[in-house]
């Protein structure tokens, strides 16, 4: 083959794979858009500051709306970020944050792990910041929403002439607004009513569990009423009851009076059980609890 016929065929062969090869577009790409956009609903202004606050830092944005966060819009892809209260029951489907400001979560789908990851990254690095510090001691907006079941609760705590925040209080220490709890000895639901006095299809629904919770706890009040100091005495002794049983208190105020001590005030009849018994516990903390509720939550 001669040298020109050889340099033909190459030039030739050059022009082919290059007329293969795709053609570049010269124009200037377009500009992706350079944040992620969220959408998140919070309970009050100072929770929105805080949200706004982790988009800048993390170059989001952030579409903020207030108002009672649904976990069912969260895991259905409607909203991206709730922050609620750490009483309220995170659903399969979504996990929350560590506990934040004014005992909330951010709750985030479960699939969204790196997420998670970031937020609660950046709550321990703000949580020592002067920002936060602030916020702390600046006035506390009330909350909306205490569990999703606040209607239901509000319902049957004015059939009974209770707080609601109370009734609340106590479901939180029975079983964390969890409807599926249950315990070893067969107590069910939010209220933890013993199944062996209904059927399970009447304490394993959170309307009728809720009702028959409260009504026990009238009925408890009104008998300590008789033997109580005052009002919150007998709340007191009916708390205890709620938690460890009739029988059991009753024995520990008969024997206070047999000791010659002031039965009527649970300070002194709980002396009568064990040190440590988890009764005197359940006692406090479902006060405490109340106390919080009524700080932050309306009173209707």
């Amino acid at each position: 083959m001669s040298p020109r016929l050889r340099s033909v065929l190459i030039i030739a062969g050059v022009t082919v794979v290059l007329l293969l090869l795709p053609v570049r577009d010269k124009r200037p790409a377009p500009e992706l858009p350079p944040q992620d956009t969220l959408r998140c609903v919070v309970p009050s202004g100072i929770h929105k500051e805080l949200v706004l606050k982790y988009a800048e830092d993390q170059s989001l944005t952030m579409i903020v709306e207030k108002g009672a966060a649904s976990l069912d819009s969260l895991t259905a892809g409607v909203i991206d970020l709730a922050v609620v209260p750490d009483t309220m029951a995170v659903p399969d489907g979504a996990v929350g944050s560590k506990h934040f400001l004014q005992n909330t979560v951010w709750v985030v789908r479960g699939s969204e792990t790196e997420a998670l990851r970031r937020i609660n990254h950046w709550m321990t690095e703000i949580g020592s910041s002067r920002l936060y510090r602030k916020m702390e001691k600046g006035k506390l907006e009330r909350l909306d929403v205490i569990s999703q079941y606040d209607g239901l609760i509000k319902k049957h705590a004015a059939a009974i002439g209770w707080d609601w925040r109370l009734v609340a209080a106590i479901i939180y220490n029975e079983s964390r607004f969890h409807n599926e709890a249950s315990s070893h000895k067969g107590a069910q639901g939010l209220m933890q009513i013993l199944s062996s006095k209904y059927t399970y299809e009447e304490v394993s629904d959170p309307d009728r569990n809720l009702e028959i919770g409260t009504r026990y706890l009238k009925r408890l009040k009104k008998m300590y009423s008789r033997n109580a100091a005052d009002d919150m005495e007998s709340l007191k002794f009916a708390l205890a009851a709620y938690n460890v049983g009739e029988g059991k208190i009753q024995r520990c105020i008969d024997e206070a009076r047999e000791k010659g001590l002031d039965a009527s005030r649970w300070a002194t009849v709980s002396t009568m059980l064990p040190e440590g018994h988890h009764t005197k516990k359940y006692v406090e903390d479902v006060l405490d609890t109340y106390r919080d509720y009524s700080r932050f939550f309306p009173a209707k």
